[in-house]
């Protein structure tokens, strides 16, 4: 813009209407992508300025204290706790925010957009809407539209201009972290159908190309974080993400995230320590200790096998935990193997297979299929995506032409409920087992 000699550079965002006028330019001018997780919140950092990713940081979802999953934090909403789990919610994101900038001695004011992915539940807390009937028959969310709002109106703490896009979310259990995952992935533009397969607190299955698209969720996600193990843990540093266990003596060798410490397990080095144990004869094909399983130790009363030895008491996983994180690898497989079959493809039709969540920080192909959690497919269509619903969202943030995209996504998205689904339960029975007790339905 020019005026009798003098040049302002302006600040131009988009929102609902079009393009929107937000300041006037200084030196700097940055931009956050936000995952909203149930268990994390995760953002990154970018200079609007180059589109140069500049940090990633990530922390605890506040809301963890009311309640490990959503449904709980719904009942506590229904109880009267909906401000407090909102206003943590909210307080987390401008607490992540505030700490990503001042570690890159950055204003939080010169913040002038944010794109959020999150679950239907959590983009609901987050806008200060209601969650009540949305895990309730009918299951309808207040929204499923994609929402703009300013920072002064969302309640975030840097420029009170700011635009804020919220991805939408096509029902109570397809959410914006699954339509930023499907942009993220490329699924939209594929010609042929592939798989992308999210795990975090639910595993969500998406299947489709640029035609079509389908999606159903189900629990099979908390036992590849902290549901069901004590020692389950986030990808993070300290974490263990890769278990080989010595044949000869054992004894695990474990691989650490930033090579820290142990201090929990994350969902690929569980299947990797569930798979080794199996391959060396420490556990059968129910998860129970064999007669003759070394490495055994006795643990509060317990009999568990010790995953690493520390001074302050090591990491050590029971037989309970195991038989629980079969089902849940179980629930997963028989979710996949029906999805499939509905629509009439087999594994072997599928050319690609994307994996994010709790399983995209590493998996090793080999561990899952080994103990049937994934089919038996070649191993190079199996392609890890790490956190798909903030990848998402950075793209976004640095091409607003995706929009419309994201739009298209939702409108071809076609749900399918699969906790009613008459075949699952038959196959779900034998999946408990590693790594079936019909191998062959692994096989493409």
């Amino acid at each position: 813009m020019r005026c009798r000699g003098y040049e302002l550079d302006l600040i131009v965002g988009i929102n609902e209407t079009g393009p929107v006028v937000l300041g006037v330019a200084g030196s700097d001018i940055h931009g956050v992508a936000l995952d909203i997780g149930s268990t994390s919140l995760e953002c990154s950092l970018f200079d609007l300025s180059s589109s140069k990713k500049i940090d990633v940081h990530q922390i605890e979802n506040p809301q963890v204290s009311y309640g490990s999953d959503v449904l709980t934090r719904v009942q506590r909403s229904m109880m009267g706790d909906y401000d407090l789990l909102s206003g943590a919610l909210r307080s987390g994101i401008n607490s992540l925010i505030n700490d990503i900038c001042g570690r890159n001695e950055i204003s939080p004011d010169s913040v002038f957009a944010v794109t959020i992915a999150g679950n239907t539940i959590m983009s609901h807390f987050f806008l200060g809407l209601e969650v009540n009937n949305i895990p309730i028959s009918p299951y309808i969310p207040v929204v499923n539209s994609p929402v703009f709002l300013s920072a002064a109106e969302a309640g975030l703490n840097i420029n009170e201009s700011a635009v804020i896009y919220v991805f939408p979310n096509s029902g109570s259990y397809v959410g914006g972290d699954i339509i930023s995952g499907i942009i993220y992935s490329g699924l939209n533009t594929e010609e042929s159908p592939v798989l992308f397969i999210d795990v975090g607190t639910n595993v969500e299955i998406t299947l489709g190309c640029r035609d079509w698209i389908m999606t159903g969720a189900g629990a099979a996600g908390p036992a590849l974080e902290g549901g069901v193990a004590d020692i389950g843990r986030k990808a993070a540093p300290g974490t263990i993400d890769k278990v080989l266990i010595d044949p000869a003596t054992l004894k695990a060798r474990v691989g650490v995230i930033d090579g820290a410490e142990p201090a929990g397990i994350c969902g690929s080095g569980l299947i990797d320590l569930v798979y080794e144990m199996f391959k060396t004869g420490i556990i059968d094909q129910t998860g129970s200790f064999t007669d003759a399983a070394g490495g055994i130790v006795c643990k509060d009363g317990v009999r568990a096998y010790e995953v690493h030895s520390s001074g302050d008491g090591g990491l050590f996983i029971t037989e309970a935990e195991i038989k629980n994180f079969l089902v849940s690898k179980a629930a997963m497989f028989s979710f996949l193997y029906v999805f499939v079959k509905a629509v009439g493809l087999t594994f072997g039709d599928i050319k690609k297979v994307y994996v994010s969540g709790a399983l995209g920080c590493g998996i090793n192909p080999e561990s899952a299929v080994g103990i049937g959690m994934l089919p038996d497919i070649p191993r190079d269509r199996l392609f890890p995506l790490g956190n798909s619903s903030l990848g998402g969202a950075e793209m976004l943030l640095l091409d607003d032409t995706l929009l419309e995209e994201i739009r298209l996504v939702g409108s071809r998205i076609t749900y399918r409920e699969m906790n009613e689904d008459a075949e699952l339960m038959n196959i779900l029975q034998g999946a408990i087992f590693i790594p079936h007790t019909e191998p062959g339905l692994l096989k493409v």
